[in-house]
């Protein structure tokens, strides 16, 4: 099964919240970068990927153009790991982190559907599926206003949803989510790096009556592994992995003992083959691990079949925003908190080009 062809598409997809403007990547925005990877074989199939992009999706659309897509045009789609791995030494002189690993990322998960689809097999079925379907937790926006905050917390309950993860970085926002949610929702908070550590252990004192299921990234820089691990006698779990790439670097973290709960990202560590190397780093660890998923593609839809092989069941993240028009119709809907997870070759949903066409920036 040869490559023929690599593309990528950028899609710019307006989409609608529970209560004011939100924030990606600091930013007032309504409408969510989607960075579609598809890959051709000689033989007819197609297979379908997502690769980290936001408010840095041209770099990495350009890395998967320019670079790391004609690298493996060519080449037999079949052993997956050797294939990326082979790229990843190629690509090296550009970093183990950002678009270079993005990009590779988008190109093993479609590896990963196109293998499916030649199998006639579920990604979640090639990796060892346990269950057909998981429980979601709702990934809010950074919101505008702590109107916006009790509006959006009210929404999800209203949809069932048992978790929720805020991405605010005031005491007073946490305390107001926690009130409107009551004490039965499990509320997390990803913070994104923002403090010292001293900072951050101020602010662990103060939301230490909140019961967090844990608090994401309290620390610039992300790397200083040995400042999250001054953090974790403080009451609240710590979580990380975002912003970690690399399996020495996730290794690194592990053996500092930074975190209670480990969250690598799909589309930025190297894909589904990268992912599941680092989930079983975390098992040997005895750390729990919860995947990070700020994607609505095939991101994370692979995210879905990597959570179908997790023991026991972890929540999976979903950005709560309702797309205007989504490119996957067929998309496995969140209904009271739950999702099940595709059982179609491959990751189980293919898009519908018009809507891609419909969406992409030119």
């Amino acid at each position: 099964m040869k490559i023929e062809a690599v593309d990528s598409f950028l899609l710019s997809l307006p989409y609608r919240t529970s209560g004011g403007f939100h924030y990606i990547a600091g930013r007032p925005s309504n409408t969510l970068s989607m960075l579609l990877v598809r890959i051709r074989t000689t033989d007819g199939l197609t297979g379908w990927g997502e690769a980290f992009g936001h408010a840095g999706a041209v770099a990495t659309k350009a890395m998967i153009d320019s670079l790391v897509g004609p690298l493996i045009v060519g080449e037999d789609a079949d052993d997956i790991a050797a294939l990326t791995e082979t790229v990843r030494r190629k690509v090296h002189l550009f970093g183990l982190s950002g678009p270079a690993v993005y990009a590779i990322s988008g190109i093993d998960i479609a590896l990963w559907d196109l293998r499916g689809k030649r199998e006639g097999r579920s990604v979640s079925d090639l990796i060892g599926r346990r269950r057909g379907d998981l429980p979601v937790y709702a990934s809010f926006l950074r919101c505008s206003s702590e109107e916006a905050v009790e509006k959006t917390c009210v929404s999800a309950l209203e949809h069932g949803y048992e978790t929720v993860k805020l991405h605010e970085i005031t005491v007073e926002r946490m305390q107001l989510a926690r009130r409107s949610l009551g004490p039965s929702t499990a509320l997390a908070v990803d913070t994104n790096c923002p403090w010292t550590v001293e900072q951050a252990k101020r602010v662990l004192s103060d939301v230490g009556d909140l019961n967090l299921r844990w608090i994401e990234e309290p620390v610039w820089p992300p790397d200083d592994y040995e400042g999250l691990a001054r953090l974790r006698n403080a009451g609240t779990p710590i979580s990380a992995g975002e912003n970690t790439a690399s399996v020495n670097d996730f290794r690194r973290l592990l053996a500092a003992g930074a975190v209670d709960v480990l969250q690598p990202s799909v589309s930025k560590v190297g894909g589904i083959t990268t992912l599941l190397e680092i989930l079983a780093m975390a098992n040997d660890n005895g750390v729990e691990a919860i995947p990070h998923c700020g994607y609505m593609g095939p991101g994370y839809l692979a995210n879905l079949h990597i959570g179908a092989s997790i023991e026991p069941a972890v929540p999976m993240e979903r950005l709560y925003i309702e797309l205007e028009e989504t490119p996957f119709p067929t998309m496995p809907a969140v209904i009271g908190g739950r999702t099940a997870v595709p059982h179609g070759p491959g990751l189980g949903c293919e898009p519908d080009m018009r809507v891609v066409e419909r969406w992409q920036v030119t």
